[in-house]
């Protein structure tokens, strides 16, 4: 029962293998966060769990700066992309991003994304630099601003979200720490029944000269 529902709430990854379509794969592009700022995400998630809200959580593995989800894409179009990527952003120097507060999307009182805020010189620029690279491959650009963070879990129904609420008001402006963003990654992103897996398609790595010379760690 769990795996028909799981295929019926994901039908869209099945069609277009039935239809004879080129083989797709979801695609998003994202930065990977030190360890030690998943760890206290992870903990601070685990203490938010108790409130036992309506939320799918994200697992820890799962924690990503993500720049584009790309959506299903075929195949055929991941070595083109990463060569353009590799383009835009290998003289884009290394920087530092700073993790702290919690909030939700849109609102907390209306919340379906629950999310921890990044911040950073060098993040927009990044973002800029991704989408224009995206655009020479054909990607349409995205309409919304990019805002930058790290999702939590999202939310299904507000039942228990009062109690979730308190919990998060201890964590507002809690700073889990500090990451370097040194390269940027395509990942495919297979959803299974026990949550989604992560594969690495390619990495471009940021200018680790510039980045030095140009970049402070944030005090």
């Amino acid at each position: 029962m769990r795996f028909l529902k799981f295929l019926l709430q994901n039908q869209d990854l099945y069609v277009a293998k039935e239809r004879d379509d080129p083989l797709l794969i979801r695609a998003f592009i994202a930065a990977n966060l030190a360890p030690s700022v998943s760890e206290e995400m992870a903990k601070v998630q685990s203490a938010l769990q108790r409130a036992q809200g309506d939320i799918r959580w994200v697992k820890p593995q799962g924690f990503h700066l993500t720049f584009r989800f790309l959506g299903n894409i075929e195949q055929t179009r991941v070595t083109p992309t990463l060569t353009a990527l590799r383009a835009a952003v290998k003289l884009h120097p290394q920087f530092r991003v700073r993790t702290q507060g919690l909030g939700a999307f849109p609102s907390l009182t209306r919340p379906r994304v629950l999310w921890a805020r990044l911040t950073g010189d060098g993040l927009q620029e990044l973002h800029t630099k991704i989408e224009s690279a995206l655009g020479s491959c054909g990607f349409p650009s995205e309409d919304r601003a990019f805002r930058p963070h790290i999702t939590l879990g999202r939310v299904r129904s507000l039942r228990g979200w009062s109690q979730v609420l308190g919990g998060m008001k201890t964590y507002l402006q809690y700073n889990f720490g500090e990451s370097l963003i040194d390269k940027v990654t395509l990942y495919q992103s297979d959803l299974r029944p026990g949550g989604a897996v992560y594969t690495p398609l390619g990495a471009t790595p940021l200018d680790p000269v510039q980045g030095i010379s140009i970049h402070r760690p944030q005090q």
